[in-house]
């Protein structure tokens, strides 16, 4: 795998003093060529603030950020300029000039790096059609829905051909349909483009549904990075598990003591049969005391947490036939007083 974007000891912080607020403390990430890799935490994780040192829209105070084997923070200003034509970055207001038509828009990057009006007027076509938005070309953004706009932002972005594209809660201020539409056209992008895709989000769902590697912030730090189905399958720190299973998860007053398991839905597995079968086929009934799934493209994805048996041999062989049907699951330590 080849590293496109390597960020080692990346911090920054805002104000002086007492008053002095740390964004970011020690930030290590690396992104490989073609991955989609999500940043998650919860308001004020630093999140916005790691994207924007990412291109320098924010100076960082610490550390190094490495983008397409450039070092982004040795770079005099002519030379970022120049990098950043391979860094393409849409937000979460979509940004665009509002009196100006779609082509203008789209056009507009490539009209101040020197482009002739014909050959960025075909470029924008081409990109215009690849978003979604063909015979749209002479509307204005007031004229479009939010997700019309953001197709217009993802085209703008992609006009010089970025190797990376940044996204900046994108998504958080469209509706789940649309939301779902803007993270599909991500996957194209991503898939016949070749364009590496960082997103910043506060929406476990917009990982689950786009992306492939994920960094979860907390209180300024990593607090977790791999794999999105073995972050979601075996979340080790609190704020992963707090993302991924919510707050009902984390509740104590789930009545008498016991062995607890955790099931977890990752697209793999069947839901609706599991308790049925798991009381047909083990003779035992079991207790659910917890659940969060949803369904993505047609799959269900999410947690359950199940109380066993007071039984230890109904128990093991409950724990025997989830082995058996394939589902994942890991045995919780939690015991009530």
């Amino acid at each position: 795998m080849v590293e496109i974007i390597t960020v080692r000891g990346l911090s920054k912080g805002f104000g002086e003093g007492e008053k002095r607020v740390q964004a970011l403390n020690g930030v290590d990430i690396t992104v490989y060529e073609g991955d989609i890799f999500g940043v998650i935490g919860l308001s004020g994780a630093g999140k916005s603030t790691l994207v924007r040192c990412l291109n320098r829209l924010e100076e960082p105070d610490e550390g190094t950020i490495v983008i397409n084997g450039q070092d982004i923070r040795k770079l005099g200003k002519a030379e970022l300029n120049i990098a950043r034509r391979n860094i393409g970055m849409i937000f979460q207001q979509f940004n665009l000039l509002s009196q100006s038509s779609v082509i203008s828009n789209v056009c507009f990057p490539m009209e101040i790096s020197g482009w002739s009006r014909a050959s960025a007027k075909r470029r924008a076509n081409e990109l215009i059609k690849l978003v979604g938005l063909e015979g749209r070309e002479n509307a204005y953004p007031a004229q479009l829905s939010g997700g019309m706009q953001q197709r217009v932002a993802i085209a703008r972005a992609l006009t010089l051909s970025p190797k990376v594209l940044l996204c900046d809660e994108a998504t958080s201020a469209l509706d789940p349909s649309t939301t779902r539409s803007i993270l599909a056209l991500l996957r194209k992008i991503n898939k016949e483009l070749g364009v590496t895709i960082v997103i910043i989000t506060h929406q476990m769902s917009v990982i689950e549904e786009a992306c492939n590697r994920v960094a979860i912030l907390d209180k300024s730090r990593i607090a977790e990075c791999g794999d999105v189905e073995e972050v979601f399958r075996n979340p080790k720190s609190d704020i992963a598990k707090l993302l991924i299973l919510g707050e009902g998860a984390h509740r104590t007053e789930f009545g008498p003591e016991g062995r607890c398991v955790r099931i977890v839905f990752d697209g793999k597995s069947a839901f609706e049969p599991i308790i049925a079968d798991i009381v047909l086929n083990c003779k035992a009934a079991v207790n659910i005391l917890f659940a969060d799934t949803r369904t993505i493209d047609g799959v269900i994805y999410g947690q359950m947490l199940i109380q066993l048996p007071d039984d230890e041999a109904a128990a093991e062989r409950i724990l025997n036939y989830l082995d058996g049907a394939g589902v994942y699951f890991c045995e919780e330590a939690k015991r009530n007083a």
